[in-house]
């Protein structure tokens, strides 16, 4: 069967599937055929590029057209000789009489031409095509006509679209801005603005040969099939990507016209990239040479064709749409199979996970839920669950291993559960000095953590306990209390431990109370009885009131003054105007001096929030990637940026150079300079050698001072630099 008929068979079936986008506009009778859209406002050369297209295909060897009815036939006909200045008349006798006069490019088109062709590339694959031709007033944004809605019609199920645009009017800014919210709003009509799109979309200039740098055949194409990923990219990695190939980096002239395209339109290359494959720009001409200006009227100059017209690269865009349409529908067939093999297996895996959801999903998780739950009751230690808590559980586990489910589909863990059940219901349970141990060591880790210490209220001469701290102390207190000897002189100890701790919390300057704790710890230290437990819990009340003994009043009262220090610091550096040169020299200087004072043990949390500052500041002085952006670059001009070794000028190149709202990254460490070039328009800058003006920032901290206004006095211009995520937003904090 033919490639065409397969088309035919497909193209009902797969547009159904495809259209479910945007409000689309109603849809008129439309002829059948693989419909190409071409979406152009006035004057963007649409009527003159079919011409050429139609002629040119008569020479190419790999897009070649034949017209399927006479309407189409008379359009290429009458406007093929008007640009050759051939007037063509049958005078009514059936026979055509040729003369000369004046060649002129075909006249507005006045009324909508459907154009049918059958397309035939590379000398086999044959296609038929149906595409449009209209007056470009239409396609206005602004535009509310019956003319209008059958552009949306024919545009909304589109199998491929072209957006042709003129770069002549690349210089009134309103105008580009609205030919770009057009071509967006086509756009959504095929596909909303957050899924992928469907069909290929291609970007014609038209009109090239009046771009600087544009040589012919060898611009047509932009990006390169080897390059085709960076489609796949964001606008910026887009725009970086496409200006680094080799063959824009080698040509200045066609580089910089390209920039200005892709910065011109920026708003539709943004909603296109990443969102498909089937992307590509042209750069086209229907002339080859620039045509001759022979008058003009209201809003519009006049032209006429050249002496010689010789199209440059007009088939390559229909040539490339239709073989990505082909390609597009047969992905198409294998989406829809891949799909329906996801389904199948989606449905064969929920019925073989069925019983394991029955199962991890809702019977084992009760008996999970229930162990821990009474786990975190008892901070996370089995040995402090209470009989009540253990009964719970091993219940819980007992009614899951007799559950029908269990024991029919994962007897493996029925045997699991039976060990659970022994162990919290009375099988190697914990014995009552176990559990003396286990309190202890709670207490220990309480003491040994700032965050779990009771918070002593001084005003109020109240102490804050945790509710997990009072049922270890009841506990304790309920052992002390008991007629075993050995456990409740254990519990006494570590009870009278405790109070030690809470009179220290109270009153943290008292040297007596400190050196109390220390005389203490070590009388019990000589008991026989005295176990792992105690003495983990002696050693932690030690480092909190101080390292080897405790402090003398008067190094107490020095580290007390270091803490007001330290607080002092903490207060101006965190602060949201912090000064850079302040926060990275003079008050990591300052704290590594006040480090060396506090006293460890005691001090633990400060030292080490100091420690973790110095570290952050001394990032700094490597170097360290930065990502900048203009926020505002006056009159259209352009900046250079580039940051040097302290003392070295700058070497500038293209890469440099950086236009408003465009990223530009950056390496820097503290101690290099940054200059920064001013280029206004149409200034002949040499990549920023020869800058409009220059500010140069020397100190340790120049990029900070990049950052913000930056005035250019010699010519009178202020630029704004701005940093991803803020430079002084991203200092180090002193916690």
């Amino acid at each position: 069967m033919k490639l065409a008929k397969i088309f035919k068979l497909g193209q009902k079936g797969a547009k159904k599937v495809k259209r479910s986008k945007g409000a689309a506009a109603p849809a008129a009778a439309w002829p059948e055929g693989t419909r190409v859209g071409v979406f152009g406002h006035e004057n963007s050369g649409k009527t003159v590029f079919f011409t050429a297209l139609y002629t040119q295909s008569k020479t190419t060897n790999d897009f070649h057209i034949s017209v399927r009815d006479n309407a189409t036939a008379n359009e290429f006909f009458r406007n093929d000789m008007a640009i050759k200045g051939v007037d063509v008349d049958s005078g009514g006798t059936g026979t055509i009489a040729a003369k000369s006069v004046p060649k002129k490019f075909p006249e507005h088109t006045v009324k909508d031409v459907l154009l049918q062709f059958t397309a035939i590339l590379d000398g086999g694959t044959k296609i038929p095509v149906v595409t449009y031709d209209y007056n470009g007033k239409a396609a206005s944004i602004s535009e509310r006509s019956d003319e209008a809605e059958n552009i949306r019609s024919f545009m909304a199920d589109a199998d491929g679209v072209l957006f042709f645009f003129d770069p002549k009017i690349l210089g009134a800014d309103p105008e580009v801005q609205a030919r770009v919210s057009s071509f967006v709003n086509v756009l959504e009509l095929i596909a909303s603005l957050k899924s992928r799109l469907p069909i290929p979309v291609g970007l014609v200039i038209t009109k090239a040969d009046t771009l600087p740098g544009y040589s012919g055949e060898d611009k047509t194409i932009l990006i390169r099939a080897e390059d085709e990923q960076v489609i796949a990219e964001d606008y910026e990695k887009f725009l970086e990507r496409v200006l680094g190939f080799e063959s824009l980096s080698a040509d200045r002239e066609w580089a910089s016209s390209v920039r200005n395209i892709l910065v011109k339109l920026r708003e539709f290359i943004r909603v296109v990239v990443g969102r498909t494959l089937d992307f590509q720009i042209f750069f086209v001409s229907s002339t080859g040479n620039k045509p001759e200006k022979i008058g003009a009227e209201v809003g519009r100059s006049i032209y006429a064709p050249p002496d010689k017209v010789n199209p440059c690269g007009v088939t390559v865009p229909f040539h490339w749409m239709l073989n990505s349409i082909v390609r597009s529908r047969r992905l198409n067939i294998l989406r829809r199979i891949a799909g329906f093999v996801v389904a199948i297996s989606v449905i064969w895996i929920v019925i073989c996970s069925l019983p394991f959801m029955i199962h991890f999903g809702g019977l084992l998780r009760s008996p999970i839920g229930i162990e821990k739950k009474a786990l975190k009751e008892a901070g996370g230690n089995r040995l402090l669950m209470s009989p009540a808590q253990n009964s719970d559980v091993s219940n819980a586990y007992d009614r899951y291993g007799r559950n029908w489910w269990v024991k029919s589909f994962f007897p493996e863990y029925q045997a699991q559960a039976g060990y659970l059940e022994d162990l919290y219901g009375g099988i190697g349970a914990s014995t009552a000095g176990g559990r003396l141990d286990a309190i202890i060591v709670q207490l220990a880790g309480i003491v040994a953590d700032e965050r779990s210490w009771p918070i002593y209220e001084s005003a109020k001469d109240k102490l804050k306990i945790e509710e997990s701290t009072k049922r270890l102390l009841d506990e304790l207190k309920d052992m002390s209390s008991k007629d075993e000897e050995a456990s409740a002189k254990r519990a006494g100890r570590a009870l009278t431990l405790w109070d030690l701790f809470i009179k220290y919390l109270k009153n943290r300057s008292d040297a007596a109370i400190s050196q109390t704790i220390w005389d203490q710890v070590d009388a019990y230290s000589r008991d026989p009885e005295y176990n792992q437990s105690e003495q983990k819990l002696g050693n932690d009340l030690r480092s909190v009131v101080g390292a080897g003994s405790a402090p003398a009043g008067s190094s107490l009262q020095e580290a007390n003054t270091s803490l007001g220090a330290y607080e002092n610091l903490k207060g101006r550096i965190n602060a949201k105007d912090a000064d850079p040169a302040f926060v990275l020299g003079e008050a990591a200087d300052e704290l590594v001096a006040l480090r060396g004072r506090l006293v460890p043990g005691v001090h633990n949390a400060q030292i080490s929030a100091i420690s973790a500052f110095i570290a952050e500041t001394q990032q700094y002085k490597q170097k360290r990637l930065y990502i900048c952006v203009p926020k505002s670059i006056p009159d259209m001009g352009h900046l250079h940026i580039e940051v040097t070794e302290s003392g070295e000028s700058p070497k500038w190149s293209n890469t440099t150079q950086v236009f408003e709202g465009d990223p530009i990254r950056l390496e820097w460490k503290q101690g290099d300079d940054v200059y920064i070039a001013f280029d206004e328009l149409k200034h002949k800058c040499n990549w920023g050698k020869q800058p409009s003006g220059l500010a140069v920032f020397e100190d340790d901290y120049a990029l900070f001072e990049a950052e913000g206004d930056v005035v250019f006095r010699n010519i009178g211009k202020t630029v704004t630099i701005g940093f991803k995520g803020g430079l002084r937003e991203n200092l180090p904090k002193l916690k």
